[in-house]
């Protein structure tokens, strides 16, 4: 009987080297014992990974033992490693230790360096000095650090920067901008300490704001002054005002963020400072061609009621709402293509929130479908829906809620132009499950019901 061929091992050492690279690094080690081709290719990895989850002290001194050992072995082969990531338990103990590894990443000039030490508040690693002052250090991704008394920063090849559940004061934001010529990316996701993100004299292209460390009072601002953000991102939970300056370059903007219910005695005036918080922002980025809103954007525009339009997006091409069909968000979805004349591709993801609203602190507004159930689209202009050539639904779920089916088939009925109207269905459970009967029902409804949208092709999508 003839052998099988070892096809996996036949592949050329780069391709196994690629593959290595998406493993965590003691699983790479123990690649050494599969064969003779095996036993010295892990020491010329270019991705280090090193991950370890269990908490108690015992394991967490073998998983720093290894890192250790590993990186003494790799020594003679240090100038092929291009990345190195972290992501462990930290405590106080092993800061010498991590400051030896950190070090050996600036020592061999390591393109990319990941730490993501989670650790209580007391525990936050401080990053050595010597960090900030690399040349060759391109991406990086910090989560639990600290910055402590940090004078220059001196990042040339820097182009990513992501850093996580760290203070982020706003000295330390004008040295990050000011010492990295070549910083594209700016993502800070849960920080705190800054007020005033100033990115005037830096090339930041993209900045992404996920949500902010809690604060005391609803009277924290935040500024944000991003001459040259093409892309904007704001998501996550906030608890405070934020103002855009100076975002005239930016093509796409995500309002995706919530903000934490206030206590009962700050309740009175919480909903109206809402709606002044996002009219700045409108008229901040009134601009943008790419607009995506979140589940929240769209309940605080809800509660203008339907006659009031504060806001225009006429130079909006591409509309993204994140949102559930539900009657709570229909009217402040209603205003949105009130507003957006030039619209040419509308996305609605029909996904239910992530967090939750009081139901009774929240206003619902009951006047957007008559009694008959016909939409009232009659407040949007005979001209509006002239450019919209692309509609795509994720999410859909036909019957189990009859209020996305109605706001279909009326969207169909005012898309003069309409080319496209593709619909991903959403399904639970096994993909070979029994379809609902209601299914062929609904394709029927819709692909029926043209309007003026008589040349519309529409697909449906499991």
């Amino acid at each position: 009987m003839a052998v099988a061929s070892d096809r996996f091992s036949s592949l050329p050492d780069s391709v196994l080297l690629h593959i290595l690279s998406f493993l965590p690094f003691d699983d790479v080690v123990r690649t050494s014992r599969l064969c003779k081709q095996w036993r010295t290719l892990w020491c010329f990895s270019s991705f280090l990974n090193f991950i370890h989850r269990p908490k108690d002290l015992v394991s967490l001194k073998k998983f720093v033992s290894f890192v250790d050992k590993s990186l003494i072995n790799l020594h003679c082969n240090c100038n092929t490693v291009s990345r190195i990531h972290l992501d462990f338990p930290f405590k106080r103990c092993f800061t010498s230790d991590v400051t030896v590894w950190v070090l050996f990443a600036v020592s061999y000039k390591v393109k990319e360096l990941n730490l993501i030490l989670a650790n209580d508040a007391e525990d936050a690693y401080c990053l050595p000095k010597r960090l900030f002052l690399n040349s060759s250090l391109e991406k990086v991704n910090w989560v639990s650090c600290r910055f402590e008394k940090i004078e220059v920063v001196r990042w040339d090849s820097l182009r990513e920067l992501r850093i996580g559940s760290m203070e982020f004061r706003d000295d330390m934001v004008r040295k990050v901008v000011v010492g990295s010529p070549c910083l594209e990316l700016l993502e800070l996701d849960n920080c705190w300490g800054f007020k005033r993100l100033d990115l005037v004299g830096g090339k930041v292209s993209k900045l992404v704001v996920n949500g902010y460390r809690e604060v005391s009072t609803l009277d924290f601002e935040v500024e944000i002054e991003a001459p040259c953000v093409k892309v904007l991102e704001l998501k996550g939970c906030f608890r405070m005002n934020i103002q855009l300056k100076n975002v005239m370059n930016c093509v796409s903007a995500k309002l995706d963020y919530h903000f934490k219910i206030p206590k009962e005695e700050e309740r009175s005036n919480f909903y109206e400072q809402q709606r002044h918080i996002l009219m700045a922002m409108f008229g901040s980025l009134r601009h943008v061609k790419d607009v995506m809103f979140g589940t929240w954007c769209i309940e605080v525009m809800a509660s203008w009621g339907m006659t009031y339009i504060p806001f225009s997006m006429t130079r909006c091409e591409c509309l993204t709402l994140h949102t559930p069909i539900q009657e709570r968000y229909l009217a402040g979805i209603v205003r949105l293509l009130q507003s957006s004349f030039n619209l040419r591709k509308l996305i609605i993801h029909m996904a239910p929130p992530y967090f939750e609203f009081e139901t009774c602190f929240v206003p619902v507004v009951h006047d957007v479908y008559s009694v008959g159930g016909k939409f009232q689209l009659s407040m949007l202009s005979k001209d509006w829906g002239l450019n919209l050539k692309k509609v795509k639904v994720c999410g859909f779920e036909g019957m189990r809620s009859g209020l996305e089916v109605l706001f279909l088939r009326d969207l169909l009925l005012v898309s003069a132009n309409l080319e496209e109207m593709v619909i991903e269905w959403r399904r639970s459970g096994h993909q070979n499950s029994i379809p609902d009967p209601s299914d062929d029902f609904v394709t029927e409804s819709l692909l029926n019901v043209r309007g003026r949208s008589k040349n519309a092709v529409i697909l449906f999508k499991n």
